[in-house]
């Protein structure tokens, strides 16, 4: 009889725990998968064009403005020689290159009668600290063509920002390192004598094949035109001016292979170790429990120093979210230990047997569970 009535209790005891083992560890995935969602709708209505001075670099269809009053068209060419020192987490790089532009006669008249050096009337727009470039052009004065237009063609190296990063999927992630060039002076605005600049898109290659940084591969280069509408008047009330840009962009990829092994093989090692403690005997206790916390430890400063490499950012990248599963799989075990080792503690001797059935059972549900549920948001983090 007294059998019988243990036996029915340590029933209750295992689906007792088998539920608080995937409670614990559901109830923190869908947290999980709230915010993976939250970031995607989030996602939908960012700008992702918007840099950090609150302007935008917007494509532009030049046959449209070229057909407007007063436009005249400059064709605008550039060849990045040289791609180093980038860096994610400031968001910039180093590009040394040329750009030439090739315009009319009739702009020619309006630079000299506005003072305007043909050198300075096209200027790199993302460039950053202007006292470390060098800017310096072939010839001191344009040259005439033989259809009548002027030419000139610039040298530079420059330090250079990206307005625009994506690393939801860091760190396996394409980042666009852009070189913008765009008129300078106002009295060319598109409102005003309307520049337009026309990519040279001839069969001419726009990068180096020896440009390149270690571990990304070059896997597009682009020449196209912008256009950025500044939000101020600066105070003289002539209405919000729009200039005329051209963009050699050269995408990289990131090395799969490298990222892997850099990045998530630590990581990987961690959570399994933390997965296998529940493949323990429930009664050695002290040492389940020591594992998970060592684990969640070993995982921030893991975390930690791969964030040292990219800039702060408002959503979680796809690394981070294997980073909060293991988090929550590392906190889930060590509750998970908690009720294991207080259930088998209290149960009578005839019963530890059984309370040892019981923890197992309950371990096995909460592996499956932790599983089951990293793989499902590891795919909603790769859509995100």
């Amino acid at each position: 009889m007294r059998w019988h009535f243990w036996r029915a209790q340590f029933g209750r005891e295992l689906r007792q725990g088998a539920r608080t083992a995937s409670k614990v560890l559901l109830s923190a995935l869908c947290v999980v998968l709230m915010l993976s969602i939250h970031g995607l709708s989030r996602d939908a209505s960012a700008s992702p064009e918007l840099n950090r001075n609150g302007t935008t670099y917007v494509p532009v269809n030049t046959a449209e403005l070229l057909s407007k009053p007063k436009a005249i068209g400059v064709k605008v060419g550039a060849y990045l020689d040289n791609i180093h020192d980038l860096s994610l987490q400031n968001r910039r790089f180093v590009g040394e290159g040329f750009y030439w532009f090739e315009w009319p006669q009739a702009l020619q008249d309006k630079l000299e009668s506005n003072k305007i050096e043909s050198g300075s009337m096209i200027s790199i727009a993302n460039q950053l600290d202007t006292w470390d470039r060098d800017i310096e052009g072939l010839n001191d004065e344009p040259t005439r063509l033989p259809n009548g237009n002027y030419y000139q063609q610039l040298r530079f190296s420059a330090n250079l920002y990206m307005p625009e990063i994506n690393l939801r999927r860091f760190p396996f992630t394409s980042i666009q390192l852009p070189v913008i060039l765009e008129t300078y002076d106002d009295t060319l605005a598109i409102e005003n004598d309307n520049l337009v600049l026309v990519p040279d898109v001839r069969e001419n290659a726009v990068v180096s094949p020896s440009a390149g940084i270690n571990g990304y591969n070059i896997i597009a280069a682009s020449l196209r035109s912008t256009v950025r509408t500044l939000g101020t008047d600066w105070g003289l009330n002539e209405g919000k001016l729009s200039y005329s840009g051209v963009a050699l962009t050269v995408t990289l990829r990131s090395s799969p292979l490298p990222s892997i092994l850099k990045y998530f093989l630590p990581l990987f090692i961690v959570v399994g170790i933390v997965l296998l403690a529940p493949s323990l005997e429930g009664e050695l206790g002290d040492i389940r429990l020591a594992i998970p916390s060592t684990g969640l430890l070993t995982l921030i400063f893991l975390q930690q120093a791969y964030q040292a490499e990219i800039p702060q950012l408002d959503y979680l990248t796809f690394l981070d979210w294997f980073y909060a599963c293991g988090y929550v799989i590392a906190i889930g075990t060590f509750v998970l230990f908690v009720w294991g080792t207080n259930f088998y503690q209290t149960a009578p001797k005839d019963g530890k047997e059984q309370a040892l059935v019981t923890i197992n059972k309950a371990d096995f549900v909460f592996q499956l569970s932790a599983i089951v549920g990293t793989v499902i948001v590891g795919l909603l983090a790769w859509v995100a």
